[in-house]
């Protein structure tokens, strides 16, 4: 074995020590036992042997190559010399020129630590002969001094524990129990930390809970029934009464147990905690006033201890949260699991930066949950109160308020202004080109990057008969066969649609939640991808959501490492503003609708449901003069005598038919009007005046032969004014077409009457 460890183990073990007498005793006892003169302990150590016990030799070092015992320790195994004159090591070697006249060796390891430190040795001057017995005893000595060395060292560890605990701040007690507790041992410092004569303790067989007050004893008791219930560690603070003052003691004790559950014994320290008590009760009592101050302000009030994480806090606080007083949990775990997640990496981090000193006071508002289910925004405000003499702080204490009102409105009011101001950036925008794909197309690089993925797209949720599809705006690029090629065809044509959800991304649409798969195929929702798609090792999709619905979605793809809720949270600003974007448009679009039905409704007769006056001015003026077209004016025959006869309602119903009739006799691209009572105005974009005369004989036939509400069943009539337009302006084809129609009615109405100069 290397020198370097083996003397490591002899320093370790105390063996360059004095003389071990009990070791001496038994290498005497030994000697006698195998009836040699010589026996020892040889422990090599530092080029030399020492024979710290020995028995019949008068030298206690000798250099290692001087004595037989290093046989042992190069072979590292019994050596066993019957007749020394007969062993070339012997005979051949500088021993018998050191060591004439021996005759005899026997010697087997002594071992420590799976360690040869040295020999247990057997010496005579005449041959001998070991049975296998004696070999094998010799063995056993061998390491009973082994086990010999290595309890001494544990009793002088023992006693220079129980040296420092005599010595020390705290009291270790030691009870075996036996159908109740009997105290085995007490360190001798019971008077100086608690007031209790050792002495008196340990000799008048008092159970320690008789120097306890009536309070403190029952929950000494306490102590012990939980031990029996199989707790194995417990702490509690109780007050000694029979001592020469008045001590309170902080007693940590700890219990151990046979193998089939039942208490043996236990063990406790115990320390004089009376100075901390007197500080609590001074707090406490101080804290009471405070409390009654600050319940009168409406304030919550909290007082938390981070040794034994539990905070102490008034019903003021439990009636913000909505939790029973009675059972409010006072561990920091409580506190932390109702604060809003989006607060709670920062309210943690102000909170370490305070402990650690970094700041003179602790102050943040942040959202809590109510028990109904709401959030409750909180203003705290607190400060480290105590610290330790390593300046580890050990007690804050504050104030909790109930801003949730003036918190709701600001919010309310910012919101009002971000959003005012958002929509008006998004509108601009997309009035720039109104072109909400080509927006979306030109962030997609930006959130690639920003997203560290390789592949993305955002999409927006569009219905077509009652079925849900997925419209793409942006997509990433990619074309790896013939179908892919055709994908992005349909992608640069805006044509492009996902309309199968049972994938990843569909997941994201179905589920309205995001969707995180940092390996391949994990995920329910995965089925693969398109033969020869490069593959996707990672997916995050994201809704976009607007008013709880959703409205599209991104998805992202193959970030060099796993996507979290974190990146979740972090792009929720982006998903915000496509949310936005995406009502921008629909507000806008909403708008152009709403504008197009008021410009309809401005442009419409209410009764006929044609184009009213003002319609058919704006159509002329829009008209070409290359264009050949030709003006009608349409008179109802003796509409005042259908009124006069029947009233203004069946009137009213004449016009509405009559539009119907027009409506469906005169399609685009020609122009119908109604231009006064019964005067209706037409423009036919005919080539010909044959065409227009056989178009409005047509009409009058169909007018005649239609059923219209009158009550004696008669039918209707009407008289037309044809003139052609040519490159004049309007005013004159419509001046002639009004004397065309006066001329129909002055020849006997119900027909035709072309302009003719005179």
């Amino acid at each position: 074995m290397p020198h370097p460890k083996r003397q490591a183990l002899i320093d370790k073990y105390g063996l360059n020590q004095s003389t071990d007498e009990t070791l001496n005793n038994l290498i005497s006892s030994i000697a006698q036992l195998f009836d040699v003169p010589v026996a020892m302990t040889a422990i090599a150590q530092k080029g030399h042997f020492v024979f710290q016990s020995r028995y019949g030799l008068d030298i206690d070092t000798s250099p290692l190559e001087d004595a037989l015992c290093v046989l042992v320790l190069n072979e590292e195994k019994q050596v066993v010399i019957p007749d020394l004159l007969e062993d070339e090591r012997y005979t051949e070697s500088h021993f018998a020129e050191k060591r004439p006249g021996l005759r005899f060796y026997a010697g087997t390891p002594l071992v420590i630590e799976d360690v040869v430190i040295g020999s247990v040795c057997l010496i005579d001057t005449k041959p001998r002969q070991l049975t296998e017995q004696q070999c094998a005893t010799l063995h056993q000595f061998s390491s009973f001094i082994s086990d010999h060395i290595a309890l001494k060292r544990e009793h002088y560890q023992l006693q220079n524990e129980h040296s420092l605990l005599d010595n020390s701040p705290a009291v270790m007690l030691c009870w075996r129990y036996e159908n109740g507790l009997i105290l085995q041992s007490v360190t001798r410092n019971s008077e100086d930390v608690l007031g209790l004569s050792h002495e008196y303790i340990t000799t008048h067989q008092q159970s320690f809970e008789s120097f306890l007050t009536q309070a403190s004893q029952e929950e000494f008791h306490f102590m012990i029934q939980n031990h029996l219930s199989g707790v194995e560690t417990t702490e509690i603070h109780l007050e000694l009464s029979n001592t020469t003052r008045r001590v309170w003691i902080r007693l940590l004790s700890k219990a151990f147990f046979d193998e089939e559950g039942r208490l043996l014994t236990i063990q406790a320290i115990a320390t004089d905690n009376t100075e901390q008590r007197h500080f609590e009760k001074r707090l406490n009592d101080a804290n009471r006033q405070m409390r009654l101050l600050l319940e009168a302000s409406e304030l919550g009030t909290w007082d938390y201890n981070t040794e034994t994480d539990h905070t102490q806090v008034n019903k003021r606080w439990c009636d913000i949260i909505g939790v029973d007083y009675e059972f409010y949990d006072g561990s920091s775990r409580f506190w932390r699991q109702r604060i809003h997640p989006a607060d709670l990496q920062y309210v943690n981090k102000k909170i370490e930066a305070h402990l650690k000193g970094e700041s003179k006071v602790y102050s943040e508002v942040y959202r809590m949950r109510h028990e109904n289910g709401s959030w409750v925004w909180i203003e705290t405000y607190g400060r480290v109160v105590e610290r330790d003499e390593t300046g580890r702080a050990l007690r804050l204490a504050g104030t909790h308020r109930d801003i949730t009102e003036r918190k709701l409105a600001e919010i309310h009011q910012m919101k009002q202004s971000q959003l005012l101001g958002f929509i008006n950036k998004a509108r601009a925008a997309y009035l720039e080109n109104h072109d909400l794909s080509n927006a979306c197309q030109k962030i997609l690089p930006e959130l690639i990057d920003i997203a560290d993925s390789q592949f993305a797209f955002i999409g927006q949720i569009v219905f077509e008969n009652n079925k849900r599809r997925l419209f793409i705006h942006a997509i990433s690029e990619l074309s790896w066969n013939s179908a892919s090629e055709a994908l992005v065809e349909l992608y640069k044509g805006r044509k492009l649609y996902f309309d199968s959800f049972d994938n990843l991304f569909g997941e994201t649409i179905k589920t309205e939640q995001t969707v995180i798969s940092n390996q391949l195929g994990s995920h329910p929702a995965s089925v693969g991808t398109p033969k020869g798609h490069p593959p996707i090792y990672r997916f995050m999709g994201l809704p976009i959501q607007l008013q709880g619905e959703i409205t599209g979605m991104i998805g992202l793809a193959n970030k060099f490492s796993n996507y979290t809720e974190q990146d979740a949270e972090f792009l929720k600003p982006l998903r915000d503003a496509l949310a936005g974007l995406f009502y921008a448009v629909e507000l806008e679009t909403a708008r152009l609708e709403a504008e197009n039905q008021l410009l309809r409704m401005a442009m419409t007769d209410p009764l006929s449901g044609l184009n009213n006056r003002r319609a058919f001015l704006e159509y002329l003026g829009s008209l070409s003069q290359d264009e050949i077209s030709y003006f009608v004016m349409l008179d109802i025959d003796y509409f005042k005598s259908i009124n006069d006869r029947f009233g203004h309602d069946v009137g009213d119903s004449v016009i509405k038919q009559l539009g119907s009739v027009l409506k469906e006799s005169i399609p685009a691209p020609h122009f119908t009007a109604r231009v006064g009572g019964e005067e209706f105005a037409i423009v036919l974009h005919e080539q010909s005046t044959e065409s227009v005369t056989t178009r409005l004989t047509k009409l009058m036939e169909t007018i005649r032969h239609t059923e219209f509400a009158l009550p004696n069943k008669s039918s209707v009539t009407v008289s037309m004014g044809v003139a052609a337009y040519t490159c004049d302006n309007t005013s004159t084809a419509l001046t002639q077409a009004d004397k065309a129609l006066y001329k129909a009615k002055e020849n006997g109405r119900d027909q035709i009457a072309w302009f003719e100069n005179d």
